[in-house]
């Protein structure tokens, strides 16, 4: 069965409402095939984003036609790297694991396409929750503390203190940047938080788009933290000689599903 994932979704949305103007909740259960829950969602997140009005029954198209181009042009270029990377990533993961799942746009690309069964899935991000309260096959453990909304996430000591009493089989954690000397994060806590999680399991796995390595930012977590890096494109050469040093595995998700896709034809 052929599945859309919601960052699909939310573009077929945003082009219906550009000939159509409104769009029902019942119109959206129809044009996409999805339940009326789901349809839910998807507008929460349009509205989140400021790109629809919210509308009694549904949604209409904003204003500022801008906006409105400028969201779908930023969708498609974060979603199919962050996809690809998300694919080779969801692979890693085998049935009846323990894993868990950073708050990050990559990871969350991730959880959209995890085909594992009877997993155990820890997080504090409240989107892959969300993602992941479809399924009835797995078991979601959520990190309780203080709700960050802007940011999409539960925060504060009560989350490094509950981490501090579990064992995972994998970590998923994203990066807002990646230096010659470890991956950069905004926020002190952060990267604190990142760091247990990494302690915490036997497989630490980074995902990260080849944008992060022309990003910087403030408080570092070591690459000696790190078993496997999935990146969308070749790694500069002078941190791939780090990694090498360091033992890190780098896969390169668009060299990754070229060969499978080879591999296929061969069959």
């Amino acid at each position: 069965m052929f599945i859309i994932y919601q960052e699909q979704r939310l573009l077929k949305i945003l082009e219906y409402l550009k000939e159509h103007q409104t769009m029902s909740v019942m119109d959206i259960c129809t044009h996409l095939g999805v339940s009326r829950d789901t349809a839910r969602r998807d507008i929460v997140k349009l509205v989140q984003e400021g790109v629809v009005n919210r509308t009694h029954g549904g949604v209409a198209s904003p204003q500022l036609q801008k906006e409105l181009a400028s969201y779908q042009e930023r969708l498609i270029d974060e979603s199919d790297s962050k996809l690809n990377i998300g694919l080779v990533a969801a692979k890693l993961i085998h049935d009846h694991e323990t894993v868990i799942l950073d708050v990050s746009t990559t990871v969350q690309a991730m959880a959209e396409q995890i085909s594992a069964k009877n997993i155990t899935a820890i997080t504090q991000s409240i989107d892959i929750v969300r993602i992941l309260s479809d399924r009835d096959d797995l078991q979601v453990y959520v990190l309780g503390g203080y709700l960050h909304v802007k940011n999409r996430l539960l925060y504060g000591p009560s989350v490094i203190e509950k981490l501090r009493e579990m064992r995972a089989d994998k970590v998923f954690i994203g990066a807002t940047a990646i230096q010659s000397d470890g991956l950069y994060y905004p926020f002190e806590e952060d990267a604190h938080i990142k760091k247990e999680m990494a302690r915490r399991s036997d497989q630490v796995i980074a995902v990260a788009d080849f944008t992060k390595f022309k990003n910087k930012s403030v408080y570092r977590l070591d690459f000696d933290y790190i078993d496997i890096l999935i990146t969308d494109q070749e790694v500069p050469s002078e941190i791939e000689e780090i990694l090498d040093q360091k033992n890190i595995t780098v896969i390169c998700s668009e060299m990754n599903n070229k060969l499978e896709e080879e591999n296929k034809d061969d069959l």
